[in-house]
């Protein structure tokens, strides 16, 4: 992990490193089977596994974008399975603060922010809303908010991979690292 006095790393090594670091994190059980894009390290898809209900009945397949110039600039994360959730837009956009151009710091990992993701999904963020009328139900009528978030989960969602599952695909995606 960088400390202060550690200079910056070029994007692409950064990058390899943080997924070395986040691949050996066997806590992380909330974001899984993370992989890279062939042949580009700037963009790696996972699997979100949210642990609060409404969100804890599914799976939530995403995509990390880094631009050319990480870590000067943030990466831009998507949600490509459809979410009922007052920080997520339809184009599966997540409006986190952290990412926002004017709040990124160069020193921030991606394993932070994939933490800061899981708690807003876990936690819905009314402040920080894309959709107003979904955050004045989810104030106003959190039951009503929580019943289409369940039936969107229930609906949309991928079907959350079983241990062995996820064991498995991890010693396939070792084994095509390894090849690499």
């Amino acid at each position: 992990m960088p400390n202060a006095e550690e200079p910056l790393m070029d994007g692409p090594k950064r990058m390899n490193r943080e997924l070395a670091l986040m691949l050996e994190d066997k806590e992380n059980l909330q974001f899984r089977n993370m992989e890279v894009e062939p042949n580009n390290i700037y963009k790696w898809y996972g699997l979100l596994m949210p642990d609060a209900p409404p969100y804890d009945k599914g799976a939530f397949k995403m995509e990390i974008d880094f631009p050319l110039d990480y870590p000067f600039k943030p990466p831009r994360i998507h949600i490509n399975t459809r979410i009922y959730h007052l920080n997520v837009n339809e184009r599966g956009q997540v409006c986190l603060p952290i990412l926002e151009v004017e709040h990124w710091l160069p020193t921030t990992r991606i394993d932070q922010v994939l933490q800061v993701l899981v708690a807003t999904i876990n936690d819905p963020q009314p402040d920080n809303a894309w959709h107003m009328e979904m955050s004045s139900e989810f104030r106003n009528d959190p039951s009503r908010f929580n019943k289409m978030a369940e039936a969107w989960v229930k609906k949309y969602s991928e079907r959350r991979p079983t241990p062995e599952e996820i064991a498995r695909f991890a010693k396939r995606r070792k084994k095509k690292m390894s090849k690499d």
